[in-house]
């Protein structure tokens, strides 16, 4: 399965209600019924004081899950996508400054278990069963590190309390040899405040993913799922 990002910036002119208002309605309406989309989320850029001023630069990001790369290559020149979608973009979004990446999942933690220490509550949570989630998201810029993605990877965001954490990696079939970015990391909590009390409980943990990285667009968004 491809994952395909769009770190999306407001167009000028554009509040940041009216930006997310319309990203929800009725712009995810319409791009979550693209025939060839197999999974849809928003992630809304959302404040927080563990992270620097750098943190704005993208109002949000949309993932967008397909079956295969020929489906994600061929996203903006599918029919109802060229019909219904693309027209509405420039309403909202600068796509002067509209970043995208395609890539292909690792998985480093699925999820927690009592067995490892989780609460039952905490165990039974999973993303894809809520609308709603917190989700810190990272995407290394071609100049970042090359060896942002270390075999410590999975205890520094169990460190943190994160409830799922994923890697990815640029796909090959849709960039070449080319890619926008080198990789993305991705870590889930149910809350915000789950997010931050748990950077808070190991912050040394939490620069250690964050700044090896290097450079890299950095954020805390509260990420809604539209299809799974």
């Amino acid at each position: 399965m491809i994952h395909f990002f769009a770190l999306a910036p407001r167009a000028d002119g554009v509040s940041p209600r009216e930006f997310h208002d319309h990203w929800r309605h009725p712009h995810a309406t319409l791009e979550s019924r693209v025939p060839t989309v197999r999974g849809y989320v928003l992630s809304h850029q959302t404040h927080t004081n563990l992270l620097g001023d750098g943190q704005a630069e993208f109002d949000g990001v949309t993932e967008v899950a397909f079956d295969t790369a020929q489906d994600a290559a061929g996203f903006g020149e599918e029919p109802y996508y060229r019909r219904h979608v693309e027209p509405d973009e420039p309403k909202f979004v600068d796509l002067s400054r509209l970043e995208v990446f395609q890539t292909e999942e690792e998985v480093l933690t699925p999820r927690i278990s009592e067995q490892d220490g989780a609460t039952h509550a905490d165990a039974l949570w999973l993303h894809l069963d809520r609308p709603v989630s917190a989700k810190l998201l990272q995407f290394v810029r071609r100049d970042g590190n090359p060896h942002w993605a270390g075999e410590e990877d999975a205890g520094l965001g169990r460190r943190i309390g994160a409830f799922r954490h994923v890697r990815n990696h640029p796909s090959r079939a849709v960039h070449g040899d080319d890619p926008p970015f080198l990789g993305a990391r991705q870590l889930w909590w149910p809350t915000v405040s789950a997010f931050e009390a748990g950077v808070n409980r190991d912050r040394d943990a939490f620069e250690g993913l964050v700044t090896k990285a290097g450079n890299a667009v950095v954020l805390l968004a509260e990420s809604e799922r539209y299809l799974r």
